[in-house]
């Protein structure tokens, strides 16, 4: 077995477009930006395989035509350095198996759970494309859907061990979440299937996965990574940066992993407790930008300092280097005398609607219908959009 090196990518998010309930920001040339970047670094590497760990796209249904052309362009150069293996994440577009037509045969797209060999680097990819609950709602409704999904889940690992081959490296490819790095709001056990690092068989290499935006890596019982996401694209984590994996494996030795990251923006989140001149919070921004290039900032309020016209100001204040992209109200619970808003977790609808559709005898074609157009809402209002305010 001969030493290989691996680049780890995900959730490139083609066609995103940021912060829709406050000020849009089109993230199209930056993430043009990112993977002229990301081709350059595969190349200068000599990178032997390429993997794409889901959401490639950011739109389910129907994304951009640039979008669109930007990821064959992209794919088709990625595959001329190595074969270029992507499995299917939770935004990816649903008519993806178009483009196979388009891609030359280093490319291999996939949405199934069955192993492929690459026997000229001496490489099995073992992958899990994104499997929502959905699909196990209507026999398990509740909390044994996860159950379910998990009994599936292993009895198609444990089928994997047929195709381990003692001259390859195995390597996971999964766009999932493990339940120990539940940290992203995305993921939520309610509509996903999480795992436990536990729940993998031993003998794998590396395992490369995506969906939760954020470098990070486990390292028992073997080494699971998650790259950054393209672009920084919430404030859930303000400071993160996009990126990728650069990994090396040599035969008996842990996974060597080199993150990469990209300086194209960055997200800046300013706590503003009491009331400040447009001049005043200008100075305060600049000092806190991290790069020359783009910087989006956010300002957290405390609510009783708030006004109509001042939210107008901070909305509109930008800069050379940065642009306001958020205004978020703040409030003291106690000030509010106690109370506690809630608000309904869009995340449990489906299931919601799987349990409803269950007590009144409905078809399983109507939940199906119901999650389509659930997620097809979603991606055309933006997640924080769908959100009701507290």
């Amino acid at each position: 077995m001969k030493p290989l090196k691996i680049l780890h990518t995900a959730d490139w998010h083609l066609g995103l477009v940021s912060w829709k309930s406050h000020r849009e920001v089109n993230r199209f040339e930056e993430q043009k930006e990112c993977l002229e970047k990301l081709l350059e670094v595969a190349q200068e590497e000599k990178v032997n395989l390429i993997l794409h760990a889901g959401d490639l796209f950011h739109q389910h249904y129907h994304p951009p035509r640039e979008a669109i052309q930007l990821a064959v362009e992209v794919i088709v150069e990625l595959s001329r350095i190595a074969p270029f293996v992507w499995v299917i994440g939770n935004h990816d577009w649903y008519a993806v198996e178009a483009l196979q037509k388009m891609f030359p045969q280093g490319v291999t797209v996939i949405r199934d759970m069955v192993p492929r060999d690459f026997p000229g680097i001496g490489v099995t990819i073992f992958p899990i494309p994104y499997i929502p609950l959905s699909r196990f709602l209507g026999e398990y409704p509740g909390e044994r859907v996860q159950e379910r999904a998990k009994a599936y889940l292993t009895k198609a690992m444990q089928g994997w061990v047929a195709s381990f081959h003692p001259r390859h490296f195995h390597i996971l490819l999964g766009h999932l979440t493990i339940e120990e790095l539940a940290f992203y709001a995305e993921a939520n056990a309610s509509r996903e299937v999480f795992m436990k690092k536990a729940d993998f068989p031993y003998g794998f290499s590396y395992g490369a996965l995506g969906h939760l935006h954020g470098y990070t890596c486990l390292y028992e019982p073997f080494t699971l990574c998650y790259p950054s996401s393209l672009v920084p694209d919430n404030f859930r984590n303000p400071g993160g940066k996009g990126g990728f994996l650069l990994v090396e494996l040599i035969p008996g030795e842990r996974p060597k992993v080199n993150p990469v990251f990209f300086e194209t923006s960055s997200l800046v989140s300013i706590d503003l407790e009491k009331p400040l001149g447009i001049l005043e919070v200008r100075h305060l921004v600049e000092k806190r930008l991290r790069n020359g290039r783009r910087n989006y900032i956010r300002f957290r309020v405390k609510g009783e300092i708030l006004s109509p016209d001042w939210v107008a100001e901070l909305k509109n204040l930008r800069g050379e280097r940065f642009e306001v992209v958020v205004v978020e109200a703040v409030w003291d619970e106690e000030e509010k005398g106690g109370e506690v808003a809630t608000s309904l977790d869009i995340a449990a609808l489906p299931e919601l609607f799987a349990q409803f559709a269950q007590d009144r005898g409905l078809s399983e074609e109507v939940v199906r219908l119901f999650e389509e157009y659930y997620h097809r809402v979603l991606e055309e209002t933006g997640h924080e959009a769908a959100l009701p305010e507290a």
